[in-house]
């Protein structure tokens, strides 16, 4: 089972919660093989532009004649310290944002995790007098008939007897 961390934005949730972020904490295999490009995705611009540079320092250490496997080791480094802890470094990043972190979930996907959050949220009293305005549908005063009767355009542009 993976663990989801479950983050709320800044401002808090939205009404429909499409603000929540659900965040898997397991193995990332693109961080592996691309840890920059994986990093760019996940927003964290200085630490891919860090790891660009460090690893454009470790081609040129490894054309030195004793340092030749400098560069597939820092590599493979970079790209397994990326892959186990890349996720736990996007979550520190949001919280330092002002994030919240709500709570961890141990679920078999994301669905599931979501389902288990959402179901635990307290149900809205939707009781009270929403802020949505009601049309108010009056009747012609002068003659008493429907609400279209003495309309200047008919009904679409005809009067009730099908003239225009």
């Amino acid at each position: 089972m993976t663990s989801y961390l479950v983050l709320e934005a800044p401002g808090g949730p939205d009404r429909d919660h499409r603000s929540t972020r659900f965040i898997a904490d397991r193995f990332s295999w693109l961080a592996l093989l691309f840890p920059w490009v994986w990093f760019a995705i996940q927003r964290l611009w200085w630490l891919s532009i860090g790891i660009i540079i460090l690893q454009v320092a470790a081609s040129q250490m490894s054309r030195i004649e004793d340092l030749g496997i400098a560069n597939a080791l820092f590599a493979l480094m970079v790209g397994l310290i990326a892959g186990f802890e890349g996720r736990n470094m996007v979550v520190r990043h949001l919280v330092s944002r002002g994030w919240i972190l709500k709570t961890v979930i141990h679920a078999r996907d994301l669905a599931t995790a979501e389902e288990i959050y959402f179901s635990n949220l307290p149900a809205e009293d939707f009781s009270q007098t929403s802020n949505i305005p009601h049309p108010d549908w009056k009747r012609d005063r002068k003659t008493g008939n429907g609400f279209m009767s003495n309309d200047p355009a008919g009904s679409f542009q005809f009067d009730l007897n099908g003239r225009r």
